[in-house]
């Protein structure tokens, strides 16, 4: 009997070992599957979503052919004109080289004539509206755009020669 009651009382632990693993084994699960969107959502400040749309303006496939201005006048980065929109410079990318954000007396020191100008960048939720200038080019471009997932997706552009 005494035998039997041993086997029974580890029996219950066995039991209670084994819905402790299959708790502990859910627990982490569940913590795991955090939703990617909503982690993503979280991480997706103002700034972030500025740099974003920054970088898609620059990008704009329309864009690109005016840039070959650039290699004719012999400089290699391209050059923002730093405003009020612009707190501080980003830290993006084109031609592969940083993009210089600087103030139009920098520009006019540094005798830059290939900048991009940007006249309004409003960015509303999920939406924004962006209207700049390339001014050596003679390019005024207004664009609209819609966020996913924290990137911008470009909605319409309109592009012209001055």
């Amino acid at each position: 009997r005494h035998l039997c009651l041993e086997w029974y009382s580890m029996g219950k632990t066995i039991k209670k070992m084994v819905h402790f693993k299959y708790i502990l084994i859910i627990l982490l699960i569940s913590c795991s599957n955090v939703n990617p969107r909503e982690k993503a959502k979280n991480q997706c400040t103002e700034d972030v979503k500025f740099k974003n749309l920054i970088k898609e303006v620059i990008d704009i496939p329309k864009l690109q052919q005016y840039y070959n201005v650039q290699t004719t006048i012999e400089q290699e980065q391209l050059v923002i004109l730093k405003g009020s929109q612009f707190k501080d410079s980003i830290e993006i990318m084109k031609f592969g080289l940083p993009v210089e954000f600087l103030t139009i007396n920098e520009i006019s020191s540094r005798n830059i004539k290939a900048f991009i100008e940007f006249k309004e960048i409003q960015m509303k939720g999920d939406s924004a509206n962006v209207y700049f200038r390339y001014d050596i080019q003679g390019i005024w471009c207004k664009c609209k755009y819609f966020l996913v997932d924290c990137n911008w997706r470009l909605d319409s552009v309109h592009l012209w020669e001055n």
